[in-house]
């Protein structure tokens, strides 16, 4: 289970970290190949109502909540991009069907809070409470930018809005009153000052998995929820959320030869020490070992850069040398792989190290991504449910939409950080938290006693 639980973060989890764009008509496709991989899709696309089910939905629920968020939401999330290729609304009714199966498998728990409760992954469980049932941050947080994309599309259009707008309201409700409330009320949302703020998992989990600061990669897709729901509501809060959570990846980056590096996890406070083992940290501190994980902790950095915060060209490019300098060998037809600083241990460096998230900065890497090689990758999945259903829905998005409308490095969604910035009160909290990194930068403290002043 957990193998193939890293294969199915490998393929998606930098997608649904990247976001969601709001193309306005159809888009034309002209390549043979492109077209072949498109027709490929919307055949999968027709067959995700029969496969989200009601049922479906129920039992994954029960047995693996934070299956949501691997082996529905990427599937769910096909009908809107559909939509967004062709204009089609028939793909608005299907997204519709298929959330109404989701929905239909949430449940109240502890705070009157909907969610989808159930065992937590066998090696996240605490042998004293087996048949304890809980929530998923990352499910909660990865639905809700799935719902602001709906609600968007809907908005955009009065036809649409007639048609689905109750539909919206009610699960943007969902979305801001349950599915992430109750993470952002308790004392799982930590803000940390000038280094800027964390998510911690739930309470209830095996002891060194239980209220520990998460890692990049997941704060990742919970920086794009706070973004992609900025966006249809204008509420402050979640573009400060996010600002502070990308702020403090940014703490955590090593400057080193023109090039950032980082962790998989850094520690941010007393939460994070192994209970009954004071000298030692709940989790290890090392650089990411797999290329899933590096791609989703990279695109908040993209993300963030699209909004204009946080992140300026300057980091892009120190990102953009990390990639082509110590990630990949610059080869088309036969790459290889190392992580940030450049290292290669078998055992810990997994899949492809390419963020499809810098391809807007680097006509190479766009071509390794969405070019001749990108193509054959597709074209070779075609007999796959998985590869040409929701890994293609993530390449088709980056391709016919997020790349062109951020080619050259463009910030497509600077106007919405201006309206935050526009207001003096914003624009001076965010000033006493901008910062840019010097070298050598983040230094991780190995043990908890290399901490100074740790947060209690």
């Amino acid at each position: 289970m957990e193998m193939f639980q890293r294969v199915l973060v490998g393929a998606v989890v930098s997608a649904l970290a990247c976001g969601f764009a709001w193309a306005g008509s159809p888009v034309e496709i002209t390549d043979v190949k492109d077209k072949q991989i498109m027709e490929s899709f919307f055949q999968r696309v027709d067959n995700v109502p029969k496969d989200i089910t009601s049922a479906y939905c129920k039992k994954m629920a029960a047995d693996e909540p934070e299956g949501f968020t691997w082996k529905i939401n990427p599937f769910a999330a096909m009908p809107l991009t559909a939509y967004e290729m062709t204009g089609d609304a028939k793909y608005l009714d299907m997204f519709v069907q298929v959330f109404e199966a989701m929905r239909s498998a949430l449940t109240t728990g502890p705070g009157g809070y909907l969610d989808w409760y159930g065992k937590p992954l066998e090696n996240f469980r605490d042998p004293a409470h087996p048949e304890l049932k809980l929530p998923v941050m990352i499910t909660g947080y990865s639905t809700s930018a799935i719902i602001a994309h709906f609600v968007e599309l809907v908005r955009a259009d009065p036809a649409l809005r007639s048609k689905f707008g109750d539909k919206a309201d009610a699960y943007l409700n969902l979305a801001e009153h349950q599915l992430i409330r109750k993470w952002e009320t308790g004392e799982n949302f930590v803000a940390l000052g000038r280094t800027g703020a964390i998510f911690r998992t739930e309470a209830g989990l095996l002891d060194v998995k239980a209220a520990l600061t998460q890692p990049h990669n997941k704060h990742s897709i919970i920086i794009n929820a706070y973004l992609q729901l900025y966006r249809v509501t204008g509420n402050d809060d979640y573009m400060k959320k996010a600002i502070l959570l990308g702020t403090r990846y940014k703490r955590c980056l090593r400057l080193k030869d023109g090039h950032y590096e980082w962790h998989y996890w850094d520690p941010a406070g007393a939460w994070d020490v192994k209970t009954g083992s004071p000298g030692e940290w709940k989790h290890w501190i090392g650089v990411e070992h797999t290329g899933g994980y590096y791609g989703s902790t990279l695109s908040q950095a993209v993300r963030l850069y699209e909004f204009g915060v946080v992140f300026d060209k300057t980091d892009m490019e120190r990102f953009v040398k990390t990639q082509v300098a110590e990630c990949w060998n610059g080869s088309m037809d036969s790459p290889q792989w190392a992580r940030v600083d450049g290292s290669v241990v078998p055992q810990y460096t997994q899949g492809e190290y390419m963020c499809a998230g810098l391809a807007p900065f680097n006509d190479k890497i766009a071509e390794f991504c969405y070019g001749a090689p990108g193509q054959s990758g597709r074209l070779k999945g075609l007999t796959n449910l998985w590869q040409s259903g929701a890994v293609a829905r993530g390449w088709i998005d980056g391709k016919f939409i997020e790349w062109p409308r951020m080619k050259g490095g463009a910030q497509a969604d600077i106007e919405y950080g201006r309206k935050f910035l526009s207001k003096p009160e914003n624009r001076a909290w965010y000033e006493a938290l901008a910062f840019s990194v010097e070298a050598p930068g983040y230094v991780a403290p190995e043990k908890p006693a290399d901490m100074k002043d740790m947060p209690k």
